[in-house]
Order: structure tokens, then sequence, then C-alpha cells
């Protein structure tokens, strides 16, 4: 016989009962109060440290019974506890659910976020993109880019080597190729609506128009792939999941994955369209170690400022700094370029 606490589902009084567990029948005695019920038709809390067992009878009303003894009686009664409770209590069952957890979420971020966003990107219809590359490019040009100062001549001439190009089949993607100097130097971008923005000082570091086509592909491979598009899906599908698990605990600390797992994706997009180049660059049978050299140009042209401006030359790259950079290193995607210049 235990005591305990019976409260009729009523109102919030406190009656106390004494609880008699035998042969998995409960009875119920108190001033007033005389029940009985088979313990299969009683809804039992699960065991928390210096927290009463709630018995929840049919009818709503409910027993707080505060003696740990009852836990025992409960067990000689054949009651078994939910599975849930009984992996909480087995520190080997609960450390294999977490692992099994995690290994579900590192799925999820590795390929299912991925996979979702290309899939709803290809279904999105194509206005979105150009409300999204028109704003985008208003910014740039107000704050980046003024008119070009390449020649016409030299301006045409890689539009038209550009758009002579084969490209592969399926590959619908509409471009519109311009050219801006920039204060920001060599650079090339695409927008989503699909602007290929070629800065001149990019073009006059070349100087080989094979490197620029090659650039230009590469370009043209992030607009057939739809990776803005993409990489808004995937950082707004990573925001809402975070906020789940995080909650609004520091604005900071909830950023930071969202930005980190952002540059990894980012630099799965490089590769992408870094492959797609080399795709285009070979069916035309155009040599891919210009675009290498170009590479290797812009490297020595910023250790060069690096040590102009007196600041420390950059060091070579470690697994950390690869993964805090939205781009594959210099090293890997040179040594890329010039394999399957030579397959």
């Amino acid at each position: 016989m235990t005591d305990a606490l019976y409260f009729d589902g009523q109102s919030t009084r406190a009656q106390p009962v004494t609880v008699l567990l035998h042969k998995r029948v409960v009875a119920i005695h108190g001033d007033g109060i005389r029940r009985s019920l088979r313990l299969s038709q009683l809804v039992v809390s699960e065991p928390l440290e210096r927290a009463p067992r709630i018995l929840r009878l049919p009818d709503g009303a409910t027993v707080e019974v505060s003696d740990p003894a009852f836990d025992r009686l409960l067990l000689a009664n054949g009651y078994v506890e939910h599975w849930v409770v009984r992996w909480q209590q087995n520190w080997g069952l609960a450390l294999g659910a977490l692992f099994t957890l995690l290994v579900l979420l590192a799925s999820a971020y590795q390929w299912g976020l991925p996979w979702a966003a290309d899939v709803v990107a290809q279904h999105l219809p194509a206005t979105l993109e150009k409300k999204i590359g028109d704003a985008q490019m208003q910014l740039v040009e107000a704050r980046f880019l003024t008119p070009s100062r390449l020649d016409l001549v030299d301006q045409q001439r890689i539009q038209t080597l550009f758009g002579a190009l084969k490209r592969p089949a399926g590959d619908h993607a509409s471009y519109r190729l311009i050219f801006r100097h920039s204060e920001v130097g060599p650079n090339a971008f695409a927008m989503p609506n699909g602007v290929i923005v070629m800065t001149d000082q990019l073009t006059m570091l070349a100087r080989d128009d094979q490197a620029v086509l090659g650039v230009l592909a590469h370009e043209l491979g992030h607009l057939q792939r739809r990776h803005t598009l993409r990489r808004l899906l995937q950082g707004a599908s990573v925001g809402i999941f975070l906020n789940l698990f995080i909650g609004d605990v520091s604005t900071m600390l909830a950023a930071l994955p969202t930005v980190l797992i952002d540059q990894k994706y980012s630099r799965d997009f490089e590769r992408e369209a870094d492959q797609y180049a080399i795709t285009v660059l070979q069916a035309n049978a155009v040599p891919l170690a210009p675009l290498a050299a170009l590479f290797e140009k812009m490297r020595s042209s910023q250790t060069l400022n690096s040590d102009r401006r007196g600041t420390q030359k950059p060091a070579a790259p470690t697994r950390a700094s690869s993964y805090f950079s939205s781009h594959p290193s210099d090293e890997e995607r040179i040594a890329r370029l010039r394999a399957a210049d030579h397959p």
C-alpha cells in the first residue's frame, strides 16, 4: 500500500489516497474515493529523478505517487516501460541513437539539401531569377562598376568567339555578355538574370582569348546549373533547420554555421562550373593550359600586391583555410585544368 495524491480532473484540489497494486489490479482508496482498475487501463508516466509517477485514469483523473518503492511494485506486477524510456536508461542504446541522428543530419546536409534545392530550382519560373539578378545587377553597377574602357573591337571579338562555342546537348541557358571596368580588379561573374560580367582588368591580365573563353565558360556553367538560386534555397533551408534546433539563443551563433555551410556549397558549385568549362573547351578543341596560366597569373599578382603593401605573403592553403574559402584552392584548380589538358 502506497500513499498518493488524487486529482479528479475537474478541479485542482488534491485528495490524499492510498494505492494498492496487486495482480495487475490498481485499487485507489480515499475519502469518498473507491476505484479499482486494471493496470493496462492506466497510462503511467516515465520515471524521472525526484519527480512523482503519474497514473492517468481513463476518465481524466490522475494519481501522483512519490514513493520510489512504487517503481519496484510496478516491475513486480509485470509492468514494462516504453521502449523509448528503456533506451534513455541504457547508455549504449542512447549513444547509438545519438550517432544515428548525427549520421542522418550529416547525410541531409551533404546530399539531402543540395538535392532538394536542385529539384526545386529546376521548377521555379525564370522570372524569379530575373528579378533577383536585376536587383543584384543594379547594386553592383552602382557600387563597383563603371563603363568599359576596353576597345570595342576587342569586345566584339570576344563576343563572337564565345558565341561560336559549341555547348553540351540540352544546354539552353541564355546569357548576355557585358564588359565593365571595376575597382575590385580582375574578375568575372554571372548574375541569375543571365548577365555575365567580364571586367577589363581580367581581360587585360589574360592577354589570351583562350583563357578568356575558359573564364566565360565557367560563368556560363553557373548559369546553366542555376547556382545562384540553388544557393539561396540551400541557405534558406539551412537557416530554417538551425532555427528549429538553436532558436533565438544568439543571432551570431546561429548565423555562423549557416555561413560555413553555404561556403561549402559554394565550393561545390565552383567545382561544378569548372567541370562545365572543361567540358565546353574540350568539345571545342580549346586548350586548358591558358586558363590554368591565368589562375597562376592571378595568384602571382596577389602575392606581388601583398609584397608592395609590405604585408605577409599568403600562406600555403591548409585544410582549415580551404574550408573557410568560397572557392577551391588555386593549386587544386590549376592541377585539375592541367590534368584535363593531358588525360
